[in-house]
């Protein structure tokens, strides 16, 4: 009789794991995978993974920091040291299995969207009968903005997915006070944190759900003393990164120029204000209905530790961002986990037991669908295209020169063509400009003249120039860069077309080539990297 409900079980858990893998697939197949990010960051995640497999595969262990900063150099794209490693390192292991390509960076984050489900399926099923459990799972990411975004190469959905895990296994110690469930559920979250620092928040919320469910004199537990204090102590190379590279981040709490003040009211709507498109209006109506159950009706179905962490989870998520200056509906995705189980407990506390589960699966597959079809996530095309032509004419180990806003997607598309790793990316805005992760923290000009920056140019053996036209021309500097290029020094060759929905930003690329003769050489170069606070030296050109 175990027996069979076990294979049973075992059955049924392999049945959802099916169902969310064949969504993971659904989502890989709507994503841009050619080159064509949309969102800026997303070019320079993918190619951090690269530098990580290219550091690995060298081995440069007489001088790394060296050999980082000609890479940096050759590859301009780079955020390595700005945000946690750990995804980088998943990254690079798909790129050793199926080569560098934006195919092989989304499919990453998709095994991460596959996780997240299954993560989300095992916290429902502390709670829910397994069918209620798997639509939770699937409706975790099918809402609309994490399935947005678990189409681009971010690190939002894999750190959700070890909070998720994480999540899970500190439900269990709650039941069960077996210390390894303790132990996973710290090494899932510091999984999590150094995947993505916001999700720390998480954290705390887990220590007060402790102490209140189990009594402050749980913290004076022999293991529970060890776990936490090997999680501090694991967290403080975190927090250094953070302190020495990421102190742009820590800035965003006082907020950028322009952005809405933390005390207005404003403020403190945007993040309620944006939950229907976030979650798709019959969710986030669920959720309101769950969340009033929860803190009116005390539902038996949801056993008081896990109503608590979610409650808290909620309220945690919701004071952190909203004190946070810089505010986007994507910084907010870690609040929506426990939304989803408040949605998922509505179904279950008010439809009649027969009918709860078939709701809840199609709450969740209407959800997928919308998601799927009506909230894709852009594309940008046509960088691949000018990567392409800039390697297929390209002399070799010609240096060029890229001005323009999204860098990322060209210097990727340079990296994924390996059949021309001579090529060396320079970029316009690192010499004439200095301006510190984006131009709204403010921007400094080196102060060249139109000669000193057509010598420059000689000077640096520049064989190629891709330029977006009108790029922050509105500085002194890049209007003079601008001129230079109408000189009979320089010539246009090529012109492509880019297609950026919903912008008007990017709509071509001109490249141009030196009328000159250039003879490449090897020589040193120095940027300065204002977010660092100091500068990179290396060599470019062979």
């Amino acid at each position: 009789m175990i027996s069979r409900h076990l294979a049973g079980n075992w059955k049924f858990d392999a049945a959802a794991l099916g169902i969310f893998a064949v969504a993971a697939a659904c989502l890989l197949a709507t994503a841009p995978i050619n080159g064509d990010f949309s969102w800026s960051d997303a070019p320079r995640h993918a190619l951090n993974g690269a530098f990580l497999k290219d550091f690995l595969a060298a081995m440069p262990v007489t001088d790394p920091v060296q050999w980082a900063m000609n890479y940096y150099l050759q590859y301009p794209a780079l955020t390595i040291l700005f945000y946690p490693p750990l995804f980088y390192g998943f990254e690079a292991m798909s790129y050793a299995l199926f080569g560098f390509s934006h195919f092989s960076a989304q499919f990453t984050v998709t095994i991460f969207d596959f996780l997240l489900a299954w993560g989300g399926y095992l916290i429902a099923r502390s709670w829910l009968p397994r069918g209620e459990a798997v639509a939770s799972g699937l409706l975790l990411v099918a809402a609309p903005e994490i399935a947005f975004w678990g189409r681009q190469v971010m690190l939002d959905i894999p750190a959700i997915a070890g909070v998720a895990f994480s999540t899970h296994f500190f439900i269990r110690y709650l039941k069960t006070e077996r210390l390894l469930q303790l132990f996973f559920a710290l090494a899932f979250m510091l999984g999590a944190i150094y995947t993505k620092y916001d999700v720390v928040f998480i954290a705390p919320v887990f220590g007060l759900t402790l102490i209140v469910e189990k009594g402050w004199r749980i913290l004076l537990n022999k293991g529970v003393l060890l776990s936490t204090g090997g999680f501090v102590l694991a967290m403080v190379p975190a927090l250094a990164l953070t302190l020495r590279f990421g102190a742009v981040n820590v800035q965003s709490v006082g907020g950028r120029v322009g952005d809405t003040p933390i005390g207005s009211l404003e403020a403190w709507l945007y993040y309620p204000s944006h939950l229907p498109q976030m979650l798709g209006w019959p969710a986030f109506v669920l959720a309101g209905i769950g969340l009033a159950v929860v803190l009116l009706a005390r539902p038996p179905e949801l056993e008081r530790g896990v109503a608590r962490l979610m409650l808290y989870w909620l309220l945690a998520g919701y004071l952190f961002f909203s004190a946070i200056g810089v505010r986007e509906p994507r910084h907010f995705l870690p609040v929506l986990v426990p939304l989803v189980f408040l949605a998922s407990a509505a179904i279950h506390r008010l439809a009649p037991a027969a009918r709860s589960a078939p709701l809840a699966c199609a709450l969740a597959l209407g959800t997928f669908v919308y998601s799927l079809f009506l909230y894709p996530p852009p594309a940008v095309a046509g960088y691949k295209e000018v990567a392409d032509y800039v390697a297929d004419h390209a002399a070799q180990n010609t240096i060029v020169l890229f001005s323009g806003y999204r860098d990322g997607n060209f210097v990727f598309n340079i990296r994924a063509r390996e059949d021309r790793r001579d090529l060396f990316v320079v970029r316009a805005d690192k010499l004439l400009l200095r301006i510190s992760v984006e131009r709204e923290r403010g921007v400094g000009q080196v102060g060249l003249s139109e000669e000193q920056i057509a010598t420059l140019l000689r000077d640096l053996g520049v064989g190629l120039i891709v330029v977006q036209p009108g790029f922050f021309e509105d500085l002194r500097e890049m209007q003079r860069f601008a001129a230079v290029l109408k000189r009979p020094d320089f010539e246009r060759v090529a012109t492509f077309p880019i297609t950026a929905p919903g912008t008007h930003e990017d709509l071509e690329i001109q490249i141009f080539r030196p009328t000159y003769a250039v003879v490449p050489h090897r020589q040193k170069l120095e940027l300065e990297i204002p977010l660092f606070g100091g500068s990179m030296r290396g060599e470019i050109g062979h």
